[in-house]
């Protein structure tokens, strides 16, 4: 130490172990140690098992049941939408029954779904599409419906009959 400086911690009640002075603990000066507890206790105890459903890919067999008219359709993707948005909140995989509800969301390409779902600003959704318009915008966010309608510009419907023979072509 050079003789410009003075330690208090040595040659005051502040320091050395003849100290008298009490500070005590103040909060906080044991967290390390009590994290380190903490998590050793958590190793030992044994963490709850969550139920989850295993990963099954999903395989067509027959035709996907779609529903016969457009709005029919448009209720089976709400139904699609609303079963993702929950299958997300509990962070789990979608049963082999929740598997053909998610196969019959056919999109938003077809005209009559394009046209009568997704209006142009200032505009209101087309007659006896109200209701349905209305779910989709509770289902959805802003940003989500922006996305689903830019999609409907390059998407067309295929008839299911279509797809099954390209299908087994390819096969």
């Amino acid at each position: 130490m050079s003789t410009s400086q003075l330690s208090f911690f040595d040659t005051s009640a502040l320091g050395g172990s003849q100290s008298n002075l009490y500070w005590g603990e103040l909060p906080g000066d044991r967290a390390l140690e009590e994290a380190a507890a903490a998590a050793q206790q958590a190793a030992k105890a044994p963490a709850p098992i969550p139920a989850v459903l295993p990963k099954v890919d999903f395989a067509l067999t027959g035709t996907r049941g779609l529903a016969q008219g457009w709005k029919e359709r448009a209720r089976d993707n709400l139904a699609a939408i609303r079963l993702l948005a929950t299958l997300e909140a509990e962070d789990r995989n979608a049963s082999p029954d929740e598997q053909a509800v998610l196969a019959r969301f056919t999109g938003f390409g077809a005209g009559e779904l394009a046209n009568s779902l997704f209006p142009r600003a200032g505009e209101t959704f087309r007659a006896g599409w109200e209701e349905i318009g209305s779910q989709l915008e509770e289902l959805t966010s802003q940003q989500e419906r922006a996305g689903l309608a830019r999609a409907t510009q390059y998407a067309h419907y295929t008839p299911e009959l279509i797809v099954h023979a390209l299908w087994d072509l390819a096969a």
